[in-house]
């Protein structure tokens, strides 16, 4: 089975977690499961995890890379490319005193640099540690009419690729949602498409549905979100979304 974890800032609140919580999250982690990035091999018979960290607010590159280098670790980071900047030279505090509901208005992403920089991001996705993966462009509701599917989620592969010189595979939906529209488009140019679901997954490839993630973010004990009822959870809410997705295509063979 696998866990997608779903993690956003490195600072305490409810969209994160603190630098220590972090590293204790990442110790247990790292002695207790194999950690996997999207398409790899799962171990047989245990519990898989992936960390998927979103947004890519510049306290990744200042605290949870050193944290993975520190704890040979990786994860998955989702980015916005339409508020990515070349690089900044402002201090890390000036870049993180941006309130997260500011950091997409207007011209604040060129002022304040909250987001990591480009040359901040080839250098995570060159260390092998960071997976790179598209979270649209300007991150917006995929499932709203006026969102520019196309747009969103073709230009946003195609500025990573240029700009990291690699392939990207994974899709990250922004705010967590999708519907049958926008997933047809991104399956159609990513492998591996992630959504919020608080479900487990069989594998990387889900029939006809989004790969789920479980929020870790507020999360004080890493252990009391991987006990056993919790799983078991999990495993079940996994199992009626497949179930779902089957009936979904069933009943689809049967229209005229």
């Amino acid at each position: 089975m696998l866990l997608i974890l779903m993690y956003h800032r490195a600072v305490a609140g409810p969209y994160g977690n603190s630098v220590p919580t972090l590293r204790a999250h990442f110790a247990h982690l790292r002695t207790a499961y194999p950690i996997v990035l999207p398409g790899e091999s799962l171990a047989a018979n245990r519990l898989n995890v992936c960390l998927t960290f979103d947004d890519a607010f510049v306290d990744f590159h200042a605290f949870v890379f050193p944290l993975l280098r520190e704890c040979s670790l990786r994860a998955v980071l989702s980015v916005p490319t339409g508020f990515i900047i070349p690089e900044s030279h402002l201090s890390v505090e000036e870049r993180l005193s941006v309130a997260p509901e500011e950091a997409m208005r207007g011209r604040m992403f060129q002022l304040k640099a909250p987001f990591c920089s480009w040359s901040e991001l080839r250098e995570m996705a060159d260390s092998g540690l960071v997976s790179i993966a598209s979270h649209s462009h300007q991150h917006v509701d995929l499932t709203r009419s006026a969102a520019d599917l196309e747009f969103e989620v073709l230009q946003s592969k195609r500025v990573l690729e240029r700009q990291l010189g690699r392939e990207v595979s994974t899709f990250v939906y922004p705010f967590g949602r999708t519907d049958a529209r926008a997933h047809a488009l991104v399956k159609r140019h990513y492998p591996f498409a992630m959504r919020i679901g608080g479900a487990l997954n069989a594998g990387w490839t889900p029939s006809r549905q989004p790969l789920s993630r479980v929020g870790a973010d507020g999360v004080r004990d890493i252990r009391q979100l991987l006990r056993w009822d919790r799983l078991v959870a999990c495993q079940l809410k996994g199992l009626a979304n497949s179930l779902r997705a089957a009936w979904g295509k069933w009943e689809k063979k049967k229209l005229p």
